[in-house]
């Protein structure tokens, strides 16, 4: 089973989404992770992770196509691979969009957002052409600055594209816990399991296992 943290604008965070949710998932599934990205973020987080005495992911990267892709035909419901992606268009990002049962773009509401969403419409309906079959990105509202309850319209703006894009009911805010707790590799589950960002963690996990019937994927075994 494959997530996709997919966008080709950097700084949408990304890496930090999927380090948190690799991490979550992993206290119960399988869970490899795939770096692509070319500042190794996720990488260096895990690194981190072991230091402070965490027991660390299961990471691995790739430089050639064919190695990546021989990967991801080893795919199977025993295991949950989370893909990093890096913040640029390449063949291995559009063969993570191709093989990912589920991809996730994490967005803020900004105007630049929005234009950066629209070109990444473009890269979609690319792929889906390519591959012959409808390729749609889960969007992710996130970094949202904790006051605004308006997403009128970058709402509209998906709803005009139902086949590329769905918004997922998850909202994560701007806080400060995810830069504090990346810096010792702890998810912000464990870094404060009550804190309000470890709660929209938690929902979006719940949206994601919805989405995917992770009921019925393989748990791990204690």
């Amino acid at each position: 089973m494959i997530i996709a943290l997919s966008h080709q604008k950097g700084g949408v965070g990304k890496s930090t989404l999927a380090y948190n949710l690799a991490v979550e998932l992993n206290k119960k599934f399988n869970v490899n992770v795939v770096d692509l990205d070319v500042q190794q973020t996720i990488t260096a987080c895990n690194i981190i992770r072991g230091k402070f005495g965490q027991k660390q992911l299961n990471i691995v990267s790739f430089d050639d196509k064919k190695n990546f892709i021989e990967f991801l035909n080893e795919d199977n419901d025993k295991t949950i691979t989370v893909i990093d992606t890096g913040g640029f268009d390449s063949g291995m990002n559009r063969v993570a969009m191709y093989a990912a049962d589920l991809i996730l773009t994490p967005v803020s509401t900004e105007f630049l957002e929005v234009i950066g969403l629209e070109k990444y419409k473009k890269i979609i309906k690319d792929v889906s052409k390519k591959v012959g079959k409808e390729i749609k990105t889960h969007v992710v509202l996130n970094k949202i600055h904790h006051s605004q309850q308006n997403f009128t319209d970058i709402q509209n703006f998906i709803n005009k594209s139902p086949k590329q894009f769905s918004l997922m009911s998850s909202v994560l805010r701007r806080r400060s816990d995810f830069n504090i707790s990346l810096s010792h590799g702890f998810s912000v589950c464990e870094f404060d399991n009550k804190s309000d960002s470890s709660k929209e963690i938690k929902n979006l996990i719940v949206e994601i296992s919805n989405i995917l019937n992770l009921k019925k994927a393989q748990k791990k075994r204690k």
